[in-house]
């Protein structure tokens, strides 16, 4: 699509983010058109301890992120950089956005910054499923540290309190379509037997559709010793960051999503110094930002499993046959929404295995009212709704 047929019409967005780069200004500079639009996004990063190069990847990866969230699209990477260049003009995105051309316009490097323009023409395209309309909720508690011995490095006991804090600020910059609703203040042990027990009792706890199980594996720090009679000088050091992840059922406890990450990165700290890993300090270094990193990745991963998977709620209450529903305005239910009707059933096998059954109701649900966080629902075609109990469960497919 050529410039010229572009509508000009212009919006400015200023954002301020803390996500993987110590504070960062953006800017959107957009042109709409009826299926594409030139956008063209600024973005900037702290240099700290003089290095540039990780600056100004940082800036780029903003001003990247900037110009396809806001087109719809999520990102799932972006370009390497060489010599402040763009060297692949491929960016990997979600089904609902297409990258045409991709361009690096400038940098400017002033008072210990670095900010980057860049320029895409981005193909936007409609959402492929209604389940994508509505933004589901999740939960999850403090990440255990598997093996808390690998925390007295920096006395980092903290870190799984931190990093869920992170992972839902996470989720609100950068997710479109879940929402990190509720972090609970303590762990829990996921590697236990009852893991579904668990999830389906943290779920109603906090009325969500998906629970996060997140442990993390290891922490442990690599040293390289300068002096072998100076230990405590620490020397180079290089700690990981591995995590399990798993996505559950809130209303089964079904396990839907396992994946494993893991990162490496120097740990630019001494091994007697305690760090607080609520500060900024820990957040901006190196091993902070690629945490964070780790986590926007899990993030997109999660969106991408989720976006077009039946958006579940729960009914509050029945009353002259009409339900109450917990999803509403906050969750995008708009009136005329029509959703599925069903309830869980426990079955038992001869051996004793439970198991929970899905069991459709014939009747299609329409939202009559909607509220913030609920909506009033009632049969399509006013059919009575016999049978239908508190906690069963409405759908959008």
């Amino acid at each position: 699509m050529k410039l010229q047929s572009v509508i000009k019409q212009k919006l400015f967005i200023n954002s301020r983010k803390t996500l993987s780069f110590a504070v960062l200004l953006g800017s959107i500079l957009l042109s709409f058109a009826t299926n594409a639009a030139w956008f063209s996004a600024t973005g900037q990063a702290a240099i700290l301890n003089g290095d540039k190069t990780a600056a100004r990847h940082q800036a780029t990866e903003e001003a990247i992120k900037q110009a396809l969230l806001f087109a719809g699209a999520s990102v799932r990477s972006v370009q390497q950089m060489t010599n402040g260049l763009l060297m692949d003009d491929h960016i990997e995105i979600r089904s609902s956005g297409e990258v045409n051309t991709l361009e690096l316009i400038d940098e400017v490097y002033s008072d210990g910054y670095v900010t980057v323009s860049i320029r895409a023409d981005i193909f936007s395209q409609e959402s492929q499923c209604s389940a994508a309309d509505y933004t589901k909720r999740l939960a999850t508690t403090y990440f255990p540290i598997r093996y808390g011995a690998q925390a007295a490095d920096g006395q980092i006991h903290d870190l799984g309190a931190a990093a869920a804090h992170k992972l839902q600020e996470t989720f609100s910059q950068i997710s479109t379509g879940l929402s990190l609703s509720e972090v609970e203040p303590y762990t829990l042990n996921w590697h236990s037997t009852n893991q579904n027990i668990q999830a389906a009792r943290l779920a109603q706890k906090t009325d969500v559709q998906y629970v996060l199980a997140i442990t993390i594996d290891d922490i442990s720090v690599e040293r390289q010793q300068a002096n072998a009679f100076k230990f405590w000088d620490g020397g180079s050091a290089v700690r990981n960051f591995a995590y399990t992840l798993t996505l559950l059922n809130g209303a089964s406890g079904e396990e839907l999503l396992k994946k494993q990450y893991r990162v490496s990165e120097a740990w630019e700290f001494d091994m007697t110094k305690q760090i607080d890993v609520n500060s900024d300090q820990f957040w901006r270094s190196r091993y902070g930002r690629a945490v964070l990193e780790s986590l926007q990745k899990a993030t997109i991963d999660l969106e991408e499993y989720a976006v077009c998977e039946p958006t579940m709620g729960r009914i509050l209450a029945v009353s002259n046959n009409q339900l109450q529903i917990n999803l509403g305005k906050n969750q995008n239910v708009k009136a005329g929404d029509q959703l599925t009707l069903f309830s869980l059933k426990q079955i038992r096998d001869n051996f004793g295995q439970e198991y929970k059954q899905f069991i459709l109701h014939p009747t299609t649900l329409v939202v009559t009212q909607v509220f913030a966080e609920t909506a009033t629902v009632t049969s399509r075609d006013r059919s009575l709704l016999g049978n239908i109990q508190p906690n069963d469960y409405v759908a959008r497919q």
